[in-house]
């Protein structure tokens, strides 16, 4: 269990990191999983492909079991950034990272991934937090319209194109696939 001081600086660190620093975010997540749960995935290799989505449907991030890749839905990233505020956007990133994180560690069944993703995030930020409240009521609490309307279906090669995230180097001693 976490001590109240370590609970206040990943607030605090939270709430200090760009929204668009994928790699600060990512950093964030990994300690916040390894102080709850004593666990940690090294040599992660976190990359961001289009995957497209169409009219509300679509996968934000998936991890490939047995290897240390994790990816991120480029489409839905870049749609959730047009149409959300910096915070919401770093929620968001945060909260599917370490979703994706846990599953990197050794949790494959979605329920349970999204049960400790949810005890994770409320007993660090609470319920009150923009991330709590994402982690209660899901991505249609902050984003109800801005997929249902819209379709994007990646090229080819689009999807055989991830663009990889520099991680920094204490998150990616190792770098096999």
């Amino acid at each position: 269990m976490i001590s109240a001081i370590e609970n206040m600086e990943i607030i605090s660190n939270f709430s200090s990191i760009y929204h668009e620093d994928i790699s600060s975010i990512f950093r964030l997540v990994r300690n916040s999983v390894w102080l709850f749960m004593r666990k940690t995935r090294p040599g992660i290799l976190l990359g961001l492909v289009e995957l497209g989505f169409d009219r509300g449907n679509f996968i934000g991030g998936l991890h490939y079991s047995g290897t240390n890749q994790m990816f991120l839905n480029k489409s839905a990233l870049r749609v959730m950034q047009e149409e959300s505020g910096p915070d919401e956007y770093k929620a968001y990133l945060y909260f599917l990272i370490m979703h994706e994180y846990i599953h990197s560690i050794g949790y494959y069944d979605e329920m349970l991934t999204r049960k400790i993703t949810k005890e994770i995030i409320l007993k660090i930020f609470g319920e009150a937090h923009i991330l709590g409240k994402l982690a209660i009521n899901g991505l249609n609490y902050y984003f109800p319209y801005t997929f249902n309307q819209r379709r994007y279906q990646p090229t080819q090669k689009e999807l055989l194109n991830p663009e990889y995230v520099t991680l920094h180097q204490s998150e990616s001693e190792l770098t096999y696939i």
